[in-house]
């Protein structure tokens, strides 16, 4: 698994036993999550898109959707329901989230991954699913 680091509302780097945090750094791939979702409800793909756009957390504003492979990068296969490690993903639903990905058969369709099994399947972006926003950092190799 990953090494995961929470991040503090000021961008600040927090240890592991931190009991406030707002983000969710993964160093070796360079991303940058938010450690909550980013509505209490599902929203649809422009509204989910929209939303992160807008997203100020841990004093960054480069929010955005996260592509398929960024999103499956969180997912924790020896869980499920949900299928994430609580202690850096507080209150993640065990539900479909959205990706930016498009789906090679249509791009009026995105991926969604579960994190309740940890499926993924394309779906139309008229549907509605639950929201987590990332960020690219620099990774830590470099």
């Amino acid at each position: 698994m990953e090494t995961m680091i929470k991040i503090a509302a000021n961008g600040d780097q927090l240890p592991a036993d931190a009991i406030a945090w707002d983000a969710v750094l993964l160093p070796g791939l360079g991303l940058m999550f938010s450690a909550d979702d980013i509505s209490e409800k599902e929203l649809n793909f422009a509204d989910a898109e929209a939303a992160c756009a807008s997203l100020n957390l841990a004093g960054f504003t480069d929010w955005r959707l996260p592509e398929r492979l960024e999103l499956e990068a969180i997912l924790d296969l020896t869980r499920h329901s949900p299928a994430i490690d609580p202690t850096y993903f507080r209150d993640t639903q065990s539900d479909w989230y959205w990706t930016c990905t498009p789906t090679a058969w249509s791009s009026v369709y995105a991926w969604f991954v579960s994190f309740g099994h940890g499926h993924v399947l394309g779906n139309h972006r008229d549907s509605s699913a639950f929201v987590r926003a990332v960020r690219r950092v620099a990774p830590a190799s470099q």
